[in-house]
């Protein structure tokens, strides 16, 4: 089946593959991403790895039925033991280890409450020269602690999904119940990193109505790489309130996208309002994407659109992410208007 874009589905960056509360010390997890089979184990140390899931020995996934020993994982068939490293430390009814005797290792790192895995589109990456930040809000008092909201298999590729935000002519129009207007103020590209700054009017939902219907305001989308995407939104009210919506990107295989949503609210009078808060615009983000679904799971990729003058702003997004890909489309470019 030809493939609906024309690039690989598996760029460079750092991917979300797991919450660092959902893996305790000695537990071990299958994966499934990048089109491979992968298994994820903390260590009794409580360090996170991730490694190609198959035995060299005769096969065996290690996600299913291995057990953490220390800082190894054991493989469930013979007893062989991996560190970190994918390194074989241990067999137990030989004196002598094969040479080839080895696991693949991914690059991890936990950061926000997330472990992120490095991929290089040349193979799984093992050096990255940038990294993830850790966020501000996340350890701040101000904020409550990041909230995982839902999680989508989509039909769609990576690409699609992080330049959906910077298609800032969709956002007010299929977006209309929470976007009334958006303007773009511009944007701001530091290798790994890409900040699209919007002036806003936004339409309160119903439950915050008591905020005002209609209000000014500005959004801030940071773009780490493809694979993490923050909103951050400020409602410009009687008093001001400052939402984080994050979306968490990863490839599972040549079709599908494992897509995450976090969501976070600076404090306004209390924790038990601003958690109602929090839940609010978590619903309206995952509805927003509900809205978005059918069109990125049956539209085509077209490396030359034809777009207005008044959407540079994703043409310069599109010659920032190519970046992320060894094979990079022909570039496009904006028609004369007439």
């Amino acid at each position: 089946m030809k493939s609906r874009f024309p690039f690989t589905s598996f760029p460079s960056g750092w991917f979300f593959v797991a919450y660092s509360h959902k893996l305790s010390r000695g537990q071990v997890k299958p994966l499934h991403y990048f089109g491979k089979d992968l298994v994820l184990f903390r260590t009794e140390d409580g360090t996170a790895c991730v490694m190609d899931a198959h035995c060299p020995h005769l096969g065996a996934h290690l996600g299913y039925g291995g057990k953490v020993k220390g800082e190894t994982l054991q493989c469930p068939f013979h007893g062989w033991c991996f560190d970190s490293n994918g390194h074989c430390t241990d067999i137990p009814y030989a004196n002598k280890r094969p040479p080839k005797a080895q696991m693949r290792n991914w690059l991890v790192r936990e950061v926000n409450g997330w472990i992120m895995v490095y991929h290089h589109t040349q193979g799984h990456g093992e050096f990255s020269d940038w990294q993830i930040p850790e966020l501000p809000e996340y350890n701040s008092q101000e904020w409550i602690s990041f909230q995982p909201v839902r999680n989508w298999k989509l039909r769609t590729h990576i690409r699609e999904l992080a330049e959906n935000g910077m298609d800032v002519a969709h956002l007010p129009f299929l977006h209309s119940q929470i976007i009334a207007d958006l303007k773009s103020d511009g944007q701001e590209a530091n290798d790994s990193t890409h900040i699209h700054y919007l002036s806003a009017k936004y339409r309160l939902p119903p439950a915050v109505s008591f905020f005002g219907k209609e209000v000014d305001g500005a959004l801030e989308i940071t773009s780490h790489g493809l694979g993490c995407q923050i909103s951050r939104v400020r409602v410009k009210s009687w008093i001001e309130m400052r939402i984080l919506i994050v979306f968490l990107l990863t490839p599972i295989d040549e079709e599908y996208l494992d897509v995450h949503l976090v969501v976070s609210v600076k404090e306004i009078f209390n924790k038990p309002i601003t958690r109602a808060i929090a839940a609010i615009y978590g619903k309206e983000a995952v509805r927003s994407l509900s809205q978005d679904i059918p069109i990125l799971e049956n539209k085509v990729y077209l490396n030359n659109p034809l777009l207005c003058d008044s959407e540079k702003t994703l043409v310069e997004y599109r010659r920032w992410a190519n970046q992320f890909f060894l094979a990079i489309p022909e570039e496009i470019k904006i028609p004369a208007q007439h």
